[in-house]
């Protein structure tokens, strides 16, 4: 009856350390992506800085709310982070690839082929 009871329990605890996992990612994504969002007539120097600031403190705000042990510490730290940063890094690209004009303007008429004009 002993080892049924402790894979159940290993389960469980698997099972729970992953949902708090996806919360965890979830929130800093949401985190990252809105401060980028928010932030949209700051120049590009102020919205990197603010968004590593807030992921930053972000992530030392989940290991000290879920007291993390010294060893898992360092990954407790920088999955938020990362996260949080990535997200705002994806925004940001985004919003640059809609500001660029396109180098090739889309022709009216995809078939059409001009007549030759070298003689």
């Amino acid at each position: 009856m002993g080892l049924p009871m402790l894979v159940l329990g290993f389960v469980l605890w698997l099972a729970v350390t992953l949902a708090a996992l996806a919360v965890t990612l979830t929130a800093s994504a949401v985190l990252g992506y809105a401060t980028v969002a928010v932030s949209g007539r700051l120049p590009l120097w102020a919205r990197i800085t603010l968004l590593a600031v807030l992921a930053a403190a972000s992530s030392a705000a989940w290991v000290s709310a879920l007291g993390f042990w010294a060893i898992w510490r360092p990954a407790a730290l920088a999955l938020p982070f990362l996260t949080a940063v990535t997200s705002g890094a994806a925004f940001l690209a985004r919003e640059a690839h809609k500001r660029r004009a396109p180098r090739i303007p889309a022709s009216a008429w995809p078939a059409h082929r001009p007549p030759f004009a070298g003689r």
